[in-house]
């Protein structure tokens, strides 16, 4: 019988390919042997905010950090409620770097589980573990998506499945991912 975790109320399999927490579950979670840990928390001076303990780091085979805030535009109004908000620019958008980071960590653990969180494991976490899903397990994808809990941060998904990020991805990915609107 394959093992399973309540999910805010939702019985799910722990071996899906990708499951998004929030930072409190993932404190929690004990994920299966061959899964790795990819941390989303918010940029500080250039380092996480809030980062995983080492004893919950030591669950997985392999985790990568990443100091990047919640924001899904790169320019408009959220961006300058940021910039109003951290004159000193002490935020940080995912960008091509983290990208890269990310494409590279997924694809050498694609036979893994992805166990991936941010602070409320709704937004920058689901964006990524709908986008690993996508590629590496679309019979997850669905799954995930039929929670109903999850807001993916429209930029990551983006960057993840398409490999770059513009106002035209952003609106169709924010039409899929949000049916119910912005």
């Amino acid at each position: 019988m394959a093992a399973t975790y309540n999910l805010r109320g939702h019985l799910i399999n722990k071996d899906m390919k990708a499951i998004a927490l929030s930072h409190p579950e993932a404190l929690d979670y004990e994920p299966l042997s061959n899964s790795v840990l990819i941390s989303y928390a918010g940029y500080d001076r250039g380092q996480m905010a809030t980062p995983m303990p080492d004893n919950v780091k030591d669950r997985y085979k392999a985790v990568l950090e990443l100091p990047v805030d919640d924001i899904e535009q790169k320019s408009g109004k959220i961006r300058e409620m940021f910039d109003r908000l951290y004159p000193d620019s002490n935020y940080h958008i995912f960008d091509d770097d983290d990208y890269q980071k990310t494409r590279d960590f997924i694809e050498k653990y694609k036979d893994s589980h992805f166990v991936v969180h941010c602070d409320a494991g709704v937004s920058r976490s689901s964006a990524t573990a709908l986008a690993i899903a996508k590629e590496l397990a679309p019979e997850d994808y669905q799954k995930l998506l039929d929670l109903g809990i999850y807001f993916p941060n429209v930029l990551i998904y983006s960057y993840l499945v398409e490999g770059k990020f513009n106002d035209k991805l952003y609106k169709k990915y924010s039409k899929q991912l949000h049916p119910w609107g912005l």
